[in-house]
């Protein structure tokens, strides 16, 4: 043990970066419970949030200093090559952490007016800017229905900037009785395309009254939105583009009809 009770780990071997190491897959971030945290945004914005600390490890002690004053977790003292080990990215950072991943009820969150849903989302990038964005343009309650990817995966985390925390996430599986009963209390707006099964019926996302409360739907990268959800949604909306563009980036798009949503006052 060092001074101020921190501990020293500089073996890759150790038991405690093996298990850190475990994080890095889905299935081990389920059982247990915990998340990895990249950098100092990721963590910094966990403890802004009041999202508990187990562990904060940082290969400098003045920075471990600092964070020993603002959390209780255990502090840990490493070297570069341990936090080269369980770095997802090529450079890695002086700081990392492992958290508990907050848990949220549909209750908690279908008690908001403004709730953003995603159907299977696969792309992680596209994931946290969208959590990003909706942090940004006053969204903070997620549904994931159908298989998305995991959200609390490092791509996620650090495309999210540190955002995630602000949200509350819940899945819902693939049960649309669900959001049937979600529907007698929020207006459910589908996004489509401009084009397919239902561009006959697709209003401009510029011209729709989004009076709350209401859910806003965003489909997956390849697909769209599944014929469950489509089918109970109250209206479509699209936004026009130049014929040239088949289709916008889905991070793009649900960050510009974020906005267009903020910017409307009723």
């Amino acid at each position: 043990m060092l001074q101020n009770n921190f501990l020293e780990i500089t073996s890759v071997q150790n038991q405690t970066i093996k298990d850190i190491l475990k994080l890095h897959l889905p299935k081990y971030r389920k059982t247990s419970g915990l998340v990895f945290l990249e950098g100092e945004k990721s963590v910094l914005g966990a403890l802004d949030e009041g999202i508990r600390l187990d562990k904060i490890l940082c290969t400098d002690s003045k920075i471990a200093l600092e964070f020993s004053k603002k959390t209780d977790a255990q502090i840990i003292l490493t070297n570069q090559k341990v936090m080269d080990k369980i770095s997802t990215v090529k450079s890695s950072s002086p700081l990392c952490a492992v958290a508990y991943e907050p848990k949220y009820t549909l209750d908690e969150i279908i008690k908001s007016k403004k709730i953003l849903l995603l159907d299977s989302i696969k792309d992680s990038g596209n994931f946290g800017t969208i959590i990003r964005s909706a942090c940004a343009f006053g969204i903070g309650e997620i549904l994931l229905f159908g298989s998305c990817t995991d959200e609390y995966s490092s791509k996620v985390v650090r495309s999210s900037a540190g955002n995630i925390f602000k949200v509350k996430i819940h899945h819902l599986g693939e049960d649309i009785s669900l959001m049937q009963k979600i529907q007698k209390t929020h207006k459910i707006i589908s996004t489509v395309a401009p084009y397919g099964q239902y561009k006959d019926h697709a209003v401009d996302c510029s011209t729709i009254n989004y009076a709350e409360p209401f859910v806003i739907m965003l489909g997956s990268e390849a697909s769209g939105l599944c014929k469950e959800l489509l089918s109970i949604s109250d209206i479509y909306a699209t936004l026009k583009t130049e014929n040239s563009v088949e289709s916008l980036n889905l991070a793009v798009f649900g960050s510009i009809l974020m906005y267009i949503i903020n910017s409307k006052k009723y």
